[in-house]
């Protein structure tokens, strides 16, 4: 029986109609219209994946759709790192789940992984695997606008690594083509180190400058640089670069290493230099040729294996060789590897490919040249084995000398060399005068090294004459250590005017010489300037290199403390100061041979007059508070160089210059301006330290160079490597108090078993000081002043201990 009808219930057809009406109601109050019956998915099509973590925080934040993710999708090379809504609106658009996408991409199922193994997986995936997880970064993107640059063009013609038209070529694919197997994961990290190069100049992805800004810029520029080098080390990392040696990948590690200065402990950094120049040696000596495989012919091939040997092995002998480090390439691996090349001949005409592997050719072997030059000098004077020798060969040294000039011929003889159009004459003016400004640094290496050599031939508590009248050996290499010093320190003062007129004819020129300089002049610059600004330079020569210093770009030009250098150098000889020179043995060659040989005999000094104040010094406090950035720029006792700046932290307290061995003694005829002096050590250069404003009051002079504690650190070249211990200096501060200048690399590795040094200074009269250490006419100590002791003459001694764990790498 059916059951009795509610009179209270709606009906079937009031129900229909009920339900009908709020449809209608709802539709119209629903932001969204409903789906129509067509749009409906059929029951053949599949099910929808969800679209998760496809947002940006701030579309997130404001609940609206975000087109992040398709726009990255849509086109990956163009690297769209903003949605379209932050764009519109100014906003940053961060990626909050990018390394959760990043996990997510990685995860694999054990199946998975071995079906990999066995049958891999095809190239595209791995290449946009590698794009979705190197997506992320605040490094710009390039653009092909930046590889018809300015920028480029001279960077490349400092760091020849890359070949232009064979990259050049692949990112065009990559970018304008869609290919993403042209660059790959690799390469695109090449081009995110161009980039990073490009931002240390104040250069964007387009490969245009912003404004100079001065030195406040540069500092910006610096840590700006220093944050992209450290996202760089991660990718090294994340792509494991150090155990799978590929061309791009070496390339990109020999770009990255002198960038790291300030992001990498200097043990992290020495590994990885190593690290890089073992792969150059088994990519380029032991893989097949064939592994290139750039697919545009046989010399783009040959050019791309010798551009990275080149460059490997030329850097490795201008920095490692001249600063004393542990070199991994000869040459004989030079000469083995171009034994591979291909030779092109005497053809009539031959394709572009072709012609720009023979310019490349051309082009390295004066550089190539240099290199071996720097070997040399390693093995006679800044290597470790040099500096246990005792006696310096001196006809190799000539021979190295010879070489240098010869040098110096061949890059004038380039600008008569034609260049089939690859490169313009300014590349080509560029390329010359500053490789000859790279032979001054050489020159000057030479120099202080034979300076350090004087300083540590002094001998123990023997005499160096002996009753009879015959000389000790220790009294020979004496001799021999002041005869080629002065022979060197002539060269020097020869070189560095022609230095001077090859830096005028750049300034205001428009030739870029030192905006883009990447450290090719930026150190011959900076020792003309010392040479000049504390001898016979005049005001205006030295006003050339200080300009030279303030028009470079690059962040790590340490060029503010450079010019501060240089302008206390000038003040110091400006008022009276003892000058590096008044001491040296300029003569001391006369006391030991008989005869000076045409062409290496040193000029007669000149008359040293007072020179004016330098009008662009800005020197506003005492001469006495002596800037950080003041650097030792003679070699210590095992060959190192100071540093431009140091500023750090000392694990112990060295002793002060008054317990330091007094090499120089003040007498009746050394006069410092209308006050007494007191000289604490001498190390390369002699800084007068004024203990009053205004120049009164008692003087000091120190060195930041060879006494305990003091500065034998190394050079602030960003690709050089050496070996030191932490250590600091006593500075003489205004009021007569010592106070602790404090220095990041000071202090030699030990020279015995036993971990001492021991340096032993006598004062027996050996040498007439008039002879040995004869003052120049017109200097401090007068002409021929016999107060100015030598540093033979005293009989003080000292020992270092060493630590066995102190030991890093700096540079």
């Amino acid at each position: 029986m059916s059951p009795k009808a509610d009179p209270d219930r709606p009906s079937s057809q009031t129900r229909s109609a009920s339900a009908k009406s709020n449809a209608a109601a709802s539709s119209s109050s629903q932001p969204y219209p409903p789906h129509s019956s067509g749009s409906r998915r059929s029951s053949s099509q599949p099910k929808s994946t969800r679209q998760q973590f496809s947002a940006c925080g701030a579309c997130r934040m404001r609940r609206v759709r975000c087109d992040l993710k398709d726009l990255q999708a849509a086109n990956p090379a163009a690297n769209h790192s903003a949605c379209s809504n932050c764009q519109e609106r100014g906003l940053k658009c961060v990626d909050e789940f990018a390394e959760v996408k990043a996990v997510k991409l990685l995860r694999r199922g054990r199946r998975l992984a071995q079906v990999e193994a066995v049958y891999g997986k095809t190239a595209i995936q791995a290449q946009a695997l590698g794009t979705a997880t190197s997506i992320h970064t605040t490094i710009p993107r390039l653009r092909p606008e930046f590889f018809a640059s300015p920028f480029y063009h001279a960077f490349l013609l400092q760091r020849p690594i890359i070949d232009p038209l064979e990259f050049a070529s692949r990112f065009n694919d990559c970018y304008s083509k869609g290919d993403i197997n042209a660059l790959g994961t690799v390469g695109n990290l090449l081009c995110l180190v161009l980039a990073t190069w490009a931002a240390s100049y104040g250069i964007n992805e387009l490969g245009e400058p912003e404004p100079h800004g001065g030195h406040q810029a540069l500092r910006r520029r610096k840590e700006r640089t220093n944050e992209m080098v450290r996202e760089l080390l991660h990718l090294v990392d994340h792509y494991s670069l150090l155990r799978k040696p590929t061309w791009d990948g070496v390339r990109t590690l020999l770009l990255i290493v002198p960038l790291s200065e300030d992001v990498q402990t200097p043990m992290e950094r020495l590994v990885l230099y190593e690290s890089t120049i073992n792969q150059v040696y088994t990519l380029c000596s032991l893989a097949n040729t064939s592994t290139v495989a750039s697919g545009q012919g046989e010399f783009v091939d040959a050019a791309i294996r010798a551009r990275i040997f080149w460059y490997a092995h030329i850097h490795e002998g201008l920095t490692t060789g001249l600063r004393g480090g542990r070199l991994i390439l000869s040459d004989m691996d030079l000469a083995v590897f171009e034994d591979t090349l291909p030779v092109i001949g005497n053809m009539g005409s031959i394709p572009r490919a072709a012609a720009s592997y023979s310019v490349a050719y051309r082009y390295s072997r004066t550089p190539a040249k240099l290199s071996r030059i720097c070997r040399t000098v390693h093995a006679l004077l800044t290597g470790m084995n040099a500096r246990q020798m005792q006696e310096i060969d001196e006809n190799s040294l000539r021979g190295a000398w010879d070489a240098l000039a010869q040098s110096w011929d061949e890059l004038d003889a380039l600008r008569r060399v034609g260049t089939a159009g690859i490169l313009q004459q300014e590349d080509v003016e560029r390329f010359v005068h500053g490789w000859q400004i790279l032979i001054f640094e050489c020159y000057n290496v030479i120099r202080e090294a034979l300076k350090q050599r004087i300083v540590s031939s002094s001998p123990d508590n023997t005499p160096t004459i002996l009753p009879d009248g015959r000389v000790t050996r220790q009294s020979s290499r004496l001799g021999q250590a002041m005869k080629l010093h002065a022979i060197a320190d002539s060269k020097c003062r020869d070189v560095a005017r022609l230095v001077v007129s090859l830096i005028q004819r750049h300034i205001g020129s428009g030739s870029m010489l030192f905006e883009l300089d990447a450290s090719l002049v930026r150190d011959g610059v900076f020792y003309a300037g010392v040479l000049l600004a504390g001898e016979t330079g005049t005001e205006e020569e030295v006003k050339t290199c200080l300009h030279a210093l303030r028009e470079m770009r690059w962040a790590f030009s340490k060029s503010e403390e450079r010019e501060q250098t240089i302008k206390m150098v000038w003040e110091t000889r400006s008022m009276g100061g003892v000058s590096s020179a008044s001491v040296s043995p300029y003569q001391s060659q006369q006391s030991h041979s008989g005869t000076n040989s045409g062409s290496n005999t040193p000029p007669q000094h000149r008359m040293r007059q007072q020179p004016p104040p330098l009008s662009i010094v800005a020197h506003t406090g005492a001469l006495g508070e002596l800037p950080d950035s003041g650097p030792n720029t003679a070699a210590t006792e095992d060959g190192h160089w100071g540093p431009i700046s140091g500023t750090g932290s000392s694990r112990r307290t060295p002793p002060s210059l008054s317990n330091s061995p007094p090499f120089l003694q003040p007498g009746p005829g050394l006069h410092m301006g209308s006050s007494g002096a007191k000289v604490g050590a001498m190390g390369s250069s002699l800084m007068l330290a004024s203990t009053a404003a205004g120049g009164g009051g008692e003087s000091s002079v120190s060195a930041a160079g060879h006494h305990p504690g003091a500065g034998v650190y190394f050079g602030g070249d960003a690709d050089h490597f050496a070996f030191s211990v932490p250590g600091g200096v006593a500075v003489a501060a205004p009021g007569g108090q010592q106070q602790q200048q404090e220095l990041v690399h000071d202090l030699t590795p030990p020279r015995s078993s036993a971990g001492m040094s021991t340096v032993s200074y006598h004062s027996d009269g050996f040498y007439d000081a008039a002879a040995v250490f004869q003052s120049p006419p017109g200097s401090a100590a007068g002409p021929s002043d016999p107060s100015v002791t030598g540093l033979a003459e005293q009989a003080m001694s000292y020992q270092q201990g060493y630590g066995a764990g102190a030991f890093y790498v700096t540079q």
